[in-house]
């Protein structure tokens, strides 16, 4: 049985390439960028006024107090300028271009208007002061955005500043999550006795969506191996399909058997972690497949500790797994040893350092209790016991 790192790396080998496609600039948030993106132009793409204020040669004021004679008034946008002559000023706003012959603006608090027009300008400015040379920021052909960089507001911004209502990105994996067995009704329905509503379903969708993927997720697939064969031709018109329940040892677990019968090449099947021992892992073609357990939160940890690493490869992330940090455990804990266990805890940042406190559940059933959690404590497979006090690491639930 592969350790939880043997198996992390065996699977993150396996997931296909990146592959680059172009989308909308308003599709592009989130995504890893294929390409670097270049200026088309310069930046500002001309000469520019920082404030609002007068457009002077500054060789006019360097007697100030002076007065000049205004030949007109400049606003952001306006092509048409005004030829300014020795003693001569402009009325300038901010981020309006600056006439060819001025080479500096007073901001208008140091300035007093005299009449319409005419303006004293009360103390000296030097050249280039309050003016933003073409190309100060970015010069054109200059890389503005590098390959692998993620797309967040800001990045879109600089998007749009240089042109690209196209953005090429590393497209995500189209998604289906495939929940299994009997024992499996609607949300709306009412559990008869031995049955459960398809919660699974519901949390594996919203960790896809919250990795920016809109899976589409099957209704429960009875526990029929023709039935499951079907799903299974299904996911394959898919890039990656998420099965929940059917994956372990008992008699109706029909998820490993059928996948090997539609030559799947298994990867691996179990993992020395828990909860979620029983995961598999396959590939058809470049068709992944993952297979989690039926619990709620084995299937919830499982997918956060393998399916999200190779969904973010996927999509050209350079960082996978979920962000670890350091802290003080605020309360024992206590396992039984042979397998990581990767246990709920609620991480939260109190004086300048995180404390941790570990979450007790009834096991791997309990939703409800795990659903409080915004970490897992990583306790290693020979570990026993842990005092309070004690420094341990977790891996933070809430990243992003």
């Amino acid at each position: 049985m592969l350790s939880y790192e043997e198996a992390l790396e065996k699977l993150l080998d396996q997931i296909p390439k990146p592959v680059p496609i172009r989308v909308p600039l308003r599709e592009a948030l989130g995504r890893v960028l294929a390409a670097p993106v270049l200026a088309d132009s310069d930046l500002p793409p001309f000469k520019k006024s920082f404030v609002d204020g007068f457009a002077v040669r500054s060789q006019d004021v360097v007697q100030a107090p002076v007065k000049l004679e205004v030949v007109g008034m400049i606003a952001a946008g306006d092509s048409d300028q005004p030829r300014l002559e020795s003693g001569q000023a402009v009325q300038i706003m901010t981020g309006a271009a600056l006439p060819e012959e001025a080479d500096a603006v007073q901001m208008v608090e140091k300035t007093h208007r005299v009449s319409e027009s005419e303006v004293e300008l009360l103390e000296p400015v030097a050249p280039a002061e309050n003016v933003a040379a073409r190309g100060s920021e970015v010069q054109m052909g200059e890389t503005v955005l590098a390959r692998d960089r993620v797309v967040g507001a800001a990045e879109a911004g600089v998007l749009a500043t240089f042109g690209r209502a196209e953005v090429e990105i590393f497209a995500p994996p189209r998604v289906v999550v495939i929940p299994t067995g009997d024992e499996l009704v609607a949300v709306e329905q009412k559990p008869a006795f031995g049955q459960i509503r398809n919660s699974n379903a519901y949390t594996l969708w919203a960790q896809c969506q919250r990795l920016g993927l809109d899976a589409t997720v099957l209704p429960p697939v009875p526990d029929d191996p023709d039935q499951v064969r079907r799903s299974i031709q299904v996911g394959l018109k898919s890039d990656l399909a998420i099965f929940t329940g059917g994956v372990s040892m008992g008699e109706y677990d029909y998820v490993p058997q059928v996948l090997a019968e539609e030559e799947f090449t298994i990867f691996f099947h179990k993992a020395a972690i828990k909860p979620g021992k029983p995961i598999l892992v396959g590939r058809k073609n470049d068709h992944v497949v993952f297979g989690l357990p039926g619990n709620p939160v084995s299937a919830f940890v499982t997918f956060e500790l393998f399916v999200r690493p190779a969904v973010r490869r996927w999509m050209g992330f350079q960082r996978h797994t979920l962000q670890k940090v350091s802290g003080e455990l605020v309360a024992p804990v206590r396992q039984k040893p042979g397998r990581k266990f990767f246990k709920q805890a609620r991480t939260d940042w109190v004086d300048g350092r995180f404390q941790i406190r570990p979450i007790e559940t009834q096991g791997s059933a309990d939703l409800v209790a795990f659903s409080s959690a915004n970490s897992l404590l990583i306790l290693d497979a020979d570990v026993i016991h842990l005092k309070a006090g004690q420094k341990v690491e977790v891996l933070l639930l809430n990243d992003e």
